[in-house]
């Protein structure tokens, strides 16, 4: 059931207008693949804006609806990581009919066995992937962050899972694990993290200032 709250801010907030994003949006729907929500882009979109992020690392790239739609809106330079082979497939050819090729690099492979030493350094990183692994894809690529860098993950509320009644055994070993996910990321001290009811539930991870404020970093 949606909220009144939510219908409301539904039918005045600004709806998307651009055809790809649009068609994206629709063939994620119709094909029940996950993308990040409408609210969530935006709320993603707009960190990105006021945080002049300028390099991007998304774990899990789905269709390309989220890399496309960061590239599109913001001057980003993205590299996105895809394990499912289908996936990376229909992401590639999307992004290629996009024109954004140049700016979204897109990696095929599970993002615990990409050598992050590789990939450079980012000023956000969006954990979009095996809700199972954030905590392993937290801390392998926090390293990468640049000094005041962000990390933002998805999909935390799970549905009202995580604090709903769960049966079934797989899906409550998930839903634990998300648990578990979501204690770790507001207690890490390295890093400033609030979680919001935006969307699907979404964290916030902003590096602290004591971490780099002796470093040859200009503040």
């Amino acid at each position: 059931m949606i909220r009144l709250d939510q219908k409301y801010l539904s039918n005045i907030n600004v709806k998307e207008t651009n055809e790809i994003l649009v068609s994206l949006s629709t063939f994620a729907s119709e094909n029940n693949v996950p993308i990040i929500t409408k609210e969530g882009i935006r709320f993603l979109n707009q960190i990105i804006s006021i945080s002049k992020s300028k390099r991007i690392l998304e774990i899990g790239t789905a269709i390309g609806y989220s890399s496309i739609n960061m590239a599109l809106n913001n001057n980003v330079e993205i590299v996105t990581i895809e394990r499912n082979e289908e996936m990376y497939s229909i992401a590639n050819d999307n992004i290629k009919i996009a024109g954004l090729d140049s700016k979204i690099k897109i990696i095929h492979n599970d993002a615990l066995e990409v050598d992050e030493l590789k990939l450079g350094k980012f000023d956000l990183i969006f954990i979009d992937a095996a809700k199972a692994q954030s905590i392993k894809f937290f801390e392998k690529f926090k390293p990468l962050l640049n000094s005041k860098g962000i990390i933002v993950t998805d999909n935390l509320l799970f549905h009202g899972l995580v604090y709903g009644e769960v049966k079934e055994r797989n899906l409550k070993q998930l839903v634990r694990k998300i648990d578990t996910f979501n204690k770790f990321i507001v207690t890490q001290e390295d890093f400033d993290t609030h979680i919001y009811a935006i969307g699907d539930g979404m964290s916030l991870s902003v590096k602290r200032k004591w971490l780099y404020e002796n470093s040859s970093y200009t503040i």
